[in-house]
């Protein structure tokens, strides 16, 4: 840890590390209820104690200098040493007023997240939860490192050494088609077959990382032929009833799809294992009260699934 880090007080290390991921004063005053100038003396203060301009203009933006590169990980370690001290307040629920921001892909259970609204919306009247759809224009990853994400909820797993993950529930992997597909009337679909099948997918919605299914099949060594891609899971049903094409997905989410328009189940080829979902986040938020209850609600509503 940096000596002279500890000279300053907690909410002007914060609006460093704040500083750090955003490197825009006007965005970091925002959206932590800030003036501008508030926020530019802190900068202020936080050059002249450090020694550092810190932030200095790059093209049209703002760039780290080199000593605050070196500072950046002293400070995450620091801000993780005062959210342990803190870890014994208690989370109050009804009396509190707080926003939770959970990013999710679109395949998770719509049940999840209605019983997630409900939960929150019942523990205090002064509370909010607001789900943000992962897709690839959106920087989840940097969304965790400066707060704007209170959890992660996918099928994902960690992609990261600094996130925290948790399992949540687990799905069984099968296949979705319209009742008159040539593979429909089969108990099981075998390897070759489903290989050998034209194939509707999601398109890709997190940091490039490959989803349950592309990661088994390049676990086992083959590749599918992915004919057709749709931007959200609810267009999935309408895609599949006119075409041959096949879905694979967990059979929660797919007997949900299925109620929706008429279509048919059959298991995925036995390569396939339970597809995972699981909620991850940052390593600073691990002790914080509001996180671990947050967590906790999301993780009873998923053991309620399970079970």
């Amino acid at each position: 840890m940096h000596a002279r880090l500890l000279a300053l007080n907690v909410q002007q290390l914060h609006i460093l590390d704040r500083l750090f991921s955003e490197l825009n004063v006007t965005r970091v005053a925002e959206r932590e209820g800030l003036s501008q100038p508030a926020v530019s003396r802190i900068l202020n203060r936080l050059r002249e104690e450090l020694g550092d301009p810190l932030l200095v203009k790059s093209g049209r933006g703002m760039a780290l200098t080199e000593r605050a590169e070196l500072l950046r990980y002293p400070l995450r370690e620091i801000l993780s040493h005062v959210s342990s001290l803190a870890s014994d307040i208690k989370f109050d629920a009804a009396n509190t007023e707080q926003t939770f921001t959970v990013g999710c892909a679109d395949c998770l259970l719509p049940d999840f997240i209605a019983q997630a609204i409900h939960r929150v919306m019942e523990a205090g009247p002064r509370l909010q939860l607001k789900f943000r759809m992962l897709d690839p224009l959106y920087d989840a990853s940097r969304a965790l490192d400066t707060g704007t994400l209170d959890l992660i909820v996918s099928n994902h797993p960690n992609p990261r050494e600094d996130l925290r993950t948790s399992a949540l529930y687990s799905e069984e992997v099968v296949c979705l088609m319209r009742p008159g597909h040539p593979l429909a009337k089969q108990p099981r679909i075998s390897l070759g077959r489903y290989l050998a099948a034209r194939h509707l997918a999601p398109s890709q919605s997190m940091d490039g990382e490959p989803g349950p299914i592309m990661a088994t099949m390049q676990k086992i060594g083959y590749r599918r032929h992915v004919a057709a891609t749709v931007p959200e899971y609810n267009l999935v049903p309408y895609a599949l009833a006119g075409s041959d094409l096949v879905f694979t997905t967990g059979r929660r989410f797919a007997e949900h799809q299925a109620r929706i328009v008429p279509l048919v189940i059959v298991p995925a080829p036995q390569e396939f294992d339970d597809m995972q979902f699981y909620q991850l986040w940052h390593q600073r938020k691990h002790a914080s009260a509001s996180s671990k209850w947050l967590r906790k609600q999301l993780a009873e509503i998923a053991r309620g699934i399970d079970g």
